[in-house]
């Protein structure tokens, strides 16, 4: 794990335990942010490392979920793979919208310049966040997630036209098969969003390969934004 560069910042109180890094590269005017949520069984700090490796100019939040299971957290319950329990999947959901509103209020992000990444159970909330609030949300990487298409969520396809994603998977992952990206990534780009896709000869894990390429994707955002 590689460990953040950036300045820590005293969390604002807000509807999720988060932690916040600083841009190692501040620029003029509002900062943009990436907000980062973790996977199954995991906490704020599983993926905080990973900024380091991320655009400088980045202010960087990563939140705790909700439900303490084991020595962690998660988003929802599970009815089965792919289907969450629908009462905990609800209030992450509210919870969520909540804490993304008191984020780029408290910590002063730039209008429309909120990025988001999660990873498994993270990227599948992160997703449902994205495709029901598009006006919201500047871009968002879903890493080795899927979509509850079965939840029916209600979007705007017209805001989601061109909104960019980058979608991973790794082809020997035994948690989530690599076919869930495939279909987010199928679903997306019939919504007619901007979907950059990746498959990597890897399990339920970011590799650095990956990492390197979503870097590069949050900079290009960054840099026509």
């Amino acid at each position: 794990m590689r460990n953040a560069t950036g300045t820590p910042i005293q969390p604002i109180q807000a509807a999720l335990t988060h932690r916040v890094v600083a841009p190692r590269q501040p620029g003029e005017g509002s900062p943009p942010g990436l907000l980062i949520l973790h996977g199954r069984g995991a906490d704020e700090g599983d993926l905080l490392g990973l900024a380091a490796a991320l655009d400088p100019r980045l202010l960087v939040v990563a939140a705790r979920a909700p439900f303490p299971l084991g020595l962690g957290y998660h988003w929802y319950d599970l009815l089965h793979l792919g289907e969450p329990e629908p009462s905990t999947f609800a209030r992450s959901r509210s919870l969520l919208d909540r804490f993304i509103g008191e984020i780029i209020k408290g910590y002063g992000l730039g209008a429309n310049r909120l990025y988001l990444a999660g990873f498994s159970q993270g990227a599948m909330m992160l997703a449902t966040m994205t495709l029901s609030q598009p006006s919201r949300i500047a871009g968002a990487a879903l890493l080795s997630g899927y979509l509850p298409l079965q939840t029916r969520i209600e979007t705007d396809p017209a805001a989601l036209l061109g909104k960019p994603f980058f979608v991973a998977h790794g082809t020997r992952d035994p948690v989530i098969p690599v076919e869930a990206s495939r279909m987010v990534n199928a679903y997306l780009a019939g919504l007619g969003a901007s979907v950059t896709y990746r498959e990597y000869p890897i399990e339920h894990q970011i590799s650095e390969e990956e990492l390197r390429d979503v870097a590069g994707w949050l900079t290009r955002q960054l840099d026509v934004s």
